[in-house]
């Protein structure tokens, strides 16, 4: 791989094949393993720890991955790769190591964390009912969508306007920040919870607790052949982001009603459509109410019973390609149960004709 250093997967102990989150299980192990802090006598830990939080640097960003699997540690070199020199280094990579090194040791980089960090709003899922016309066509519906977000009035505080006073254990940072070794370690303020701020005096609209359901109505454009059970994410159409964070997406799950006479297969539609044993044994022509208008089909002299009659590109169109499927007509060949005397008297002066020997 050039310039003296170990391969990265060998450092971390996975295979080169080895998924993201294999990648990150495999870090989080070493870290804890030759963490500085706790390996104060081992001088080596310290330069264990930098290889595997290099290794790890390199590997958990795709595009670097991609390079160093092709090329090796040269390719990332020439690609402007910085490796991991020293501690500073892994200060100035907070952004990549936040995730993994925050959830071991608390750590907040120099200085800690001022106030609650931005958050992606939650993800909303409601359910939208369709008649099978609906799904069949496409349809624009009003789609009505509640949810639990911070109360308007107080931003989320649980704070009337005059109610908020910077926390005097943290001084409204948000965090208790003490010093350990080469780290600085941070928490949440256990005084205010993180927020920087005490509530004095509860907001009216909330009654203190931050929070109100917000009620919100869209029109959403349905595609034609949606079934029951399929989904459509709407991005940024959910909650509201936290603490200035990007909102979240809306996730519309179908649910579309049975029909009277047409069931559904993938995007075929099937009807049953009745015809007398004359009709069958004669043939004749039948006109039918499909999904779409009148659909006319030709019955061939001698059908049978259970026969089939498709109509090519006249079933429910596919959502994504926008082709149709089929129309199945199953011709139900009727016997008649009662004869009136005259049908009876005319089906009987046939009987010799049709005898089976």
């Amino acid at each position: 791989m050039g310039n003296g250093k170990r391969d990265y997967y060998e450092v971390l102990g996975v295979a080169r094949e080895a998924t993201a989150d294999e990648i990150k299980r495999a870090y989080r192990k070493l870290a804890v393993q030759f963490h500085p802090d706790r390996n104060q006598e081992d001088p080596a830990a310290a330069e264990k720890f930098k290889e595997a939080t290099e290794a790890y640097k390199a590997l958990s960003d795709p595009e670097q991955r991609r390079i160093y699997d092709a090329y090796g540690h040269r390719g990332l070199e020439g690609s402007g790769f910085t490796g991991i020199h020293d501690m500073e280094d892994i200060f100035s990579s907070f952004d990549i190591f936040g995730s993994v090194l925050g959830d071991l040791f608390g750590f907040g980089g120099r200085g800690g964390r001022r106030g609650p960090r931005p958050g992606r709003g939650s993800n909303l899922r409601t359910r939208v009912n369709l008649t099978f016309e609906e799904s069949f066509a496409g349809v624009e519906k009003n789609v009505a969508v509640s949810w639990l977000d911070d109360c308007p009035a107080c931003q989320g505080s649980g704070a009337a306007p005059d109610g908020l006073e910077v926390c005097s254990d943290c001084r409204g940072t948000g965090q208790q920040v003490t010093r350990a070794g080469f780290f600085t370690m941070s928490a949440p303020c256990g005084r205010c919870g993180g927020s920087g701020h005490s509530v004095t005096k509860r907001c009216k609209e909330c009654d203190g607790g931050g929070k109100t359901r917000i009620k919100r109505e869209l029109k959403v454009k349905i595609p034609a052949g949606v079934d029951t059970g399929d989904s459509m994410a709407m991005a940024g159409q959910g909650a509201a982001g936290r603490h200035g964070g990007p909102p979240g997406d809306l996730v519309l799950v179908f649910e579309v009603a049975p029909h009277e006479r047409f069931v559904r297969e993938g995007s075929d539609i099937h009807v049953h459509q009745p015809v007398s044993f004359l009709q069958a044994s004669l043939g004749d022509k039948v006109t039918l109410d499909g999904p779409e208008g009148k659909v006319t089909v030709t019955v061939e002299a001698g059908t049978q019973p259970g026969a089939v009659h498709v109509v090519k590109s006249k079933g429910m169109p596919d959502p994504n390609s926008g082709r149709r499927g089929n129309l199945v007509i199953h011709l139900d060949v009727q016997i008649p149960e009662r004869l009136s005397r005259e049908q009876r008297k005319a089906l009987e002066a046939l009987l010799p004709l049709f005898e089976v020997s």
